[in-house]
């Protein structure tokens, strides 16, 4: 019988799989024995069963002995043909992670100016090394020594500073060289992995991190550090780059108290060396723990990258902003590439009931981050994004697809740095091999009280369905949505907002109309109002910004939003080029009164605590809701005094293009909010009627 006729993989433990070509079927002879690499000890194997599948026989054997994944093993008839055993799902099955899970492992580089010490989890290994890129050209390898639970290690003496580095894993199907997942600075592209001392690099100033009392007390801005500088007034060394972004003044202006980074750390799809030849919003992870070098002023020194993100974010801390890192741990950007397969295969991913890899992220992959070593990955990589780099926050890409143990854990390891640190995410439900009760979705945030999700009930209620062009959203005409919009202002907390949905808090819902993904409020609205002309446009997007921004909840504002930002109506502009993705600058003069709206209502927020309570028995007690002639809705605050210098709140949103009167006031009210103007100075006084003028809010208080 041919080797190439069948292949031997582990599936547990206790069972080895053997895949027959039917044409070789009758050349099988049992007995079966496992060889051991090293010491060439046997143990027998017992069928168990046999399936006959199509084209191919599948035996079923049981181990009588024990496995030793140190050495290795062949597969051998009785005919002494052998062939190595293979990892099979032995690695995605308990026993493995009981075996080798080591949540105290220190992984990585540590480095001292006499000794630094690399550190890899690679149970599975049969052999590892380091290789150490010279100048010159020249390569030195270095035998790693293997220690408890599959962590090898290696300890090299002298100053290694800006070494160049890869591992060599040798696993039973051959070798393969990879550069470090717990890398932290590399060369252009992510070539290699470069030893660095961050005790040299920019100090994060601590002492000017904003501290966050509560979620909902955060006002949230997205911002791409390419989109916001491209086009900005800047020296062309510092247009797409983190330096560009720590010199634009407009974020500290805007009332905002978070910006949230689209993703900053490494990513495919765009060459580092020529970064303005293509574009890409960098969800598609290829270091976790490297800042990406195309937002860098220099690719050559390594720390240049760490050190210009560092004082993107002092100085970003310095004019009051915390900073939210997009972090995208669901999937990676190249299965076949990243070094997770190569450490240990087919541990770091999730597999369906057919063996193959599932991709409810789209890209080819899901991160199993239910597995013991996967969430240290994780959890590991946030403490270091935190203790390192100052982040105040994180947003998970497609969070639906982590497990709920692991947020919760991240919760706790944030709590235990920093209670005001943000955690929120896409909470969304995808098909992956992970049971539904065990997944990070919005369904499941009562498992979850300390994480927070986007609420895309609030979007397509108000905005309209994201993927429906034709239905309207109720600041774009439906008006029978007036229901649904009480819900969505009072936090959506402790209320089903239509199957399965609802939220522990308020707290955990980040209300939105737009974000990165999808089309802007202004091209949908372009869309599906296209009869209406851009002035009414304009006031309608308003409308929506406005409820983003007085509900309940934590209020998520996409960078150029108050300015009607447009990507000429591309929905999914991830590749696109920088004249679709770029911040128009020109817009920021053009409307600069709606800014100033939009500037004022985030005042408004910030100045009294019952817009911004964190459990929903404050929302039921003080929130109250009324319709006025059919387009009117009314969001009032009642009994409130205690809560900040206003005893009552009054919002008055006008639907339609009519003005409207309020006639049941009855008492002297202090307008701090119309068409015009938005803040907390009083305006006017009204007393009995109120006039709310076409498509525009009216805030009230007494």
């Amino acid at each position: 019988m041919k080797e190439s006729a069948y292949e031997a993989y582990l599936d547990t433990c206790t069972e080895v799989i053997l895949l027959v070509e039917q044409y070789a079927r009758d050349r099988v002879c049992e007995p079966f024995f496992l060889i051991d690499r090293k010491t060439e000890e046997q143990y027998e194997l017992r069928v168990t069963s046999v399936h006959e599948l199509p084209g191919t026989m599948k035996y079923a054997l049981a181990v009588i002995g024990f496995i030793n994944f140190e050495n290795g093993y062949y597969l051998i008839d009785s005919k002494d043909v052998k062939i190595p055993l293979l990892l099979g799902a032995v690695t995605r099955s308990e026993c493995f992670d009981e075996l080798f899970y080591d949540p105290t492992a220190k992984l990585g580089v540590t480095y001292s100016t006499g000794e630094s010490i690399f550190r890899i989890w690679s149970p599975t290994a049969l052999k590892a090394q380091i290789v150490i890129y010279c100048e010159d050209g020249s390569r030195s390898y270095y035998r790693m020594k293997r220690g408890n639970n599959g962590v090898w290690c290696y300890s090299y003496k002298g100053d290694l500073e800006f070494g160049k580095y890869r591992y060599i894993i040798t696993q039973p199907k051959g070798f393969k060289e990879v550069t470090d997942p717990y890398g932290v600075a590399s060369t252009a592209n992510g070539e290699y992995s470069v030893v660095v001392d961050m005790r040299k690099t920019v100090a994060i100033k601590n002492e000017a991190r904003p501290k966050l009392l509560q979620p909902t007390d955060a006002v949230i801005y997205e911002v791409s550090v390419r989109d916001f500088t491209v086009k900005a007034d800047l020296d062309d060394g510092l247009k797409g780059k983190f330096q560009g972004l720590e010199q634009i003044d407009y974020l500290r202006d805007l009332g905002v108290t978070h910006i949230q980074l689209l993703p900053v750390f490494d990513f495919e799809g765009v060459d580092e060396l020529a970064p303005l030849d293509a574009y890409n919003w960098g969800y598609n992870p290829a270091q976790y723990n490297v800042p990406e070098g195309s937002y860098a002023t220099d690719l050559i020194n390594p720390y240049t990258r760490i050190n210009d993100l560092k004082s993107l974010i002092n100085a970003l801390h310095e004019k009051g902003l915390g900073v939210i890192m997009d972090v995208v741990y669901n999937h990676v950007s190249n299965r076949k590439t990243f070094p997770f397969d190569t450490l240990v295969p087919n541990y770091f991913y999730r597999y369906d009931s057919n063996g193959l890899p599932t991709e409810g992220s789209g890209c080819g992959n899901d991160v199993a981050s239910e597995r013991g070593m996967a969430r240290k990955y994780i959890l590991d990589s946030i403490s270091f994004w935190i203790n390192e780099y100052g982040i105040d926050g994180f947003r998970f890409d497609l969070m639906g697809l982590l497990d709920v143990y692991t947020m919760n854990e991240i919760r706790k390891l944030c709590d235990s740095i920093d209670p005001g640190i943000l955690l929120y995410g896409e909470g969304w439900n995808l098909n992956t091999a992970l049971a539904d009760e065990k997944k990070a979705s919005y369904y499941n945030a009562h498992l979850m009280p300390g994480i927070s999700h986007f609420n895309d009930t609030f979007r397509d209620s108000i905005k309209g369905p994201t993927f429906e062009h034709h239905k309207k959203g109720l600041t774009l005409g439906d008006t029978g949505l007036m229901g649904i919009a009480q819900h969505l202002l009072a936090g959506s907390s402790g209320r089903r907002l239509g199957e399965s949905f609802k939220f522990f808090s308020p707290a955990q819902s980040i209300n939105y109309v737009e974000c990165h993904d999808n089309h802007t409020f202004w091209d949908r609205a372009r869309i599906s109002n296209f009869h209406e002309d851009d002035e009414i446009l304009r006031k309608r997007q308003l409308l929506a910004t406005a409820m983003v921004i007085f509900a309940q909840g934590i209020p998520f504002i996409h960078g150029g939003q108050e300015f009607f930002r447009s990507k000429n109506g591309v929905e999914n502009s991830y590749l696109d080029n920088d004249e679709i993705n770029a911040i128009n600058w020109d817009d920021v003069a053009r409307f600069r009164h709606e800014i100033d709206l939009f500037k004022g209502y985030i005042k408004i927020r910030k100045a009294h605590a019952a817009l911004r309570f964190a459990t929903g028995l404050l929302v039921k007690k003080h929130v109250f809701f009324a319709n006025h002639h059919d387009a009117i809705l009314e969001y009032a605050l009642k009994d409130v005094g205690k809560f900040g210098e206003w005893e009552e709140i009054r919002i008055f949103f006008n639907l339609k293009h009519e003005p409207a009167i309020i006639s049941d006031l009855c008492d002297d009210w202090n307008v701090i909010a119309d068409e015009n103007y938005s803040g907390t100075r009083q305006l006017y006084t009204v007393n009995c009627d109120l006039m709310v003028a076409p498509l525009s809010t009216v805030v009230i208080v007494k």
